[in-house]
């Protein structure tokens, strides 16, 4: 059983400060929490974020501080000493695969090997277009996007050749602190999908609209696992958990710790809470950290 935070809009708390979000990271480290990561956008289309507003219910407003989030990672990696690092989910394919590596292998370098990534491939074109990427695709681009990555993190020098991307007698240093840096996909749990996870990736970062069919989904993961030849206990399964509200609209932290104690139970092998959205002011927050403490203690 692992705890998790979400450090994502923490700073609003702050009125806008980015230092005391560094400071809660290294409580939280100390209480115990075993990942902090955080989000990810480059920008967006300002049509696009209205549309996703009114179809999605997008809780970012368009002026939302995205910080670039391995290099926010970094920073949190310098004040940090035990738990791992990482983004749900960051938007891997809108990066050319050397560049992530070394992004990657940076950050794991940084943190002495506490990296865990999220990779996802995001929803809005306008990301593609404006680093120009191709938008098409790229479910099997993010696939030959980690095989590429997995040759630069491992070998020097490093070969590929791909669809998108080739490199021969390429040395990019360093190399990650871990002999295999986990990755996880943020897709739909499909048969397709999931044997994506099972060629190149380590396990699945759950869209909290897939939770409805989680337990049969973590079945179908497991049983892909084993069908690749990988070990099915090795799976990891990460869980967003968002609070469970009363009627009156108050955040009732017992039914939530118990919810969180039924994902694990279903299979979850990390549970992350996003403090920023739990209706609490800066100085409640050790005491929300404590809280979630108690329920990897429990």
């Amino acid at each position: 059983m692992e705890i998790g935070v979400n450090v994502l809009g923490l700073e609003a708390l702050f009125e806008g400060k980015i230092r005391p979000v560094l400071d809660f990271a290294a409580h939280a480290d100390r209480a115990g929490v075993d990942l902090i990561c955080t989000g990810d956008h480059l920008g967006f289309n300002a049509d696009a974020h209205a549309r996703r507003v009114v179809e999605h219910n997008f809780l970012f407003p368009l002026d939302h501080p995205w910080y670039e989030p391995i290099s926010l990672l970094s920073s949190i990696a310098a004040v940090t000493e035990r738990a791992r690092l990482g983004v749900s989910v960051l938007i891997a394919t809108v990066r050319p695969a050397t560049l992530l590596a070394k992004q990657v292998a940076t950050l794991d370098s940084l943190s002495e090997g506490r990296t865990v990534m999220g990779f996802g491939v995001g929803w809005q074109e306008a990301e593609y277009t404006a680093t120009n990427m191709p938008f098409d695709a790229r479910f099997g681009r993010m696939e030959e996007t980690v095989a590429a990555c997995r040759e630069l993190w491992t070998n020097a020098p490093a070969n590929f050749k791909g669809r998108d991307f080739a490199f021969e007698n390429y040395h990019s240093f360093p190399l990650p602190i871990q002999p295999r840096v986990p990755v996880l996909f943020g897709f739909g749990p499909s048969q397709r999908n999931f044997d994506r996870i099972a060629r190149v990736a380590d396990g699945w970062t759950v869209n909290p609209t897939d939770l409805g069919t989680f337990s049969d989904s973590v079945t179908l993961l497991r049983n892909t696992f084993e069908a690749h030849d990988r070990d099915p206990d090795t799976a990891r399964v990460q869980v967003s958990a968002a609070p469970i509200r009363r009627d009156n609209g108050s955040v009732d932290l017992s039914a939530t710790a118990d919810k969180a104690r039924d994902w694990f139970d279903r299979g979850a092998s990390v549970v992350v809470f996003r403090p920023a959205v739990f209706d609490c002011a800066a100085e409640e927050l050790p005491e929300l950290l404590d809280w979630i403490s108690s329920i990897k203690e429990a």
